[in-house]
């Protein structure tokens, strides 16, 4: 990478001065993205920290002309989110317990009767969410919590923009469809 300044489709300036605060910018939504695939706090973390390294590293290989620097990230967060579920043998990554590892969902400063509600909405969203393909979680988590567009998901998926729009559409009518109509006690 030069140190002449190249701007990505972002309007971010990067030269290597311009890293750190690109990481800083973004860190919120790739642990947004990833504590969304991974039930565990500590685990999100860990992984956050590893896409984040993982592009420190190799940060030469990024062309500007070829997309975001988020798009990259966001391919570099998905290719970990893909082998840490390899390496865990897991087929489906959300864990509807409301341990230690949904408190950062909640409202901040709810009383204890809105933590309850809260976390059984949580729950029954995250069961809900389980039903679908993983396709489609992967996409509504790029989309949700790492806040990417259509466009830069199918930059990251390697698919047609039109293709994650529908793959969108699709999933949300059927989690709609499950929370309308699901009996939850």
């Amino acid at each position: 990478m030069s140190r002449s300044r190249a701007q990505d489709e972002d309007g971010l300036a990067l030269n290597r001065l311009d890293v750190e605060a690109l990481f800083r910018e973004l860190h919120p939504r790739v642990y947004g993205y990833v504590r969304y695939r991974i039930s565990s706090v500590a685990e999100a973390e860990d992984l956050t920290s590893e896409v984040l390294e993982r592009a420190f590293v190799h940060l030469a290989t990024y062309d500007p002309r070829k997309g975001a620097f988020s798009t990259w990230l966001f391919r570099i967060a998905h290719n970990t989110c893909v082998n840490y579920f390899k390496q865990q043998g897991r087929r489906n990554p959300h864990h509807v317990d409301l341990g230690d590892g949904w408190d950062d969902l909640a409202t901040a400063d709810p009383g204890p009767e809105q933590v309850v509600v809260r976390n059984e909405e949580i729950a029954r969203l995250m069961a809900c969410v389980a039903t679908l393909s993983q396709s489609q979680q992967e996409i509504l988590s790029l989309r949700f919590a790492g806040r990417l567009t259509n466009r830069e998901i199918a930059n990251v998926l390697g698919m047609n923009e039109r293709t994650v729009s529908v793959v969108i559409l699709r999933a949300l009518r059927k989690l709609r469809r499950q929370l309308l109509t699901d009996e939850w006690e």
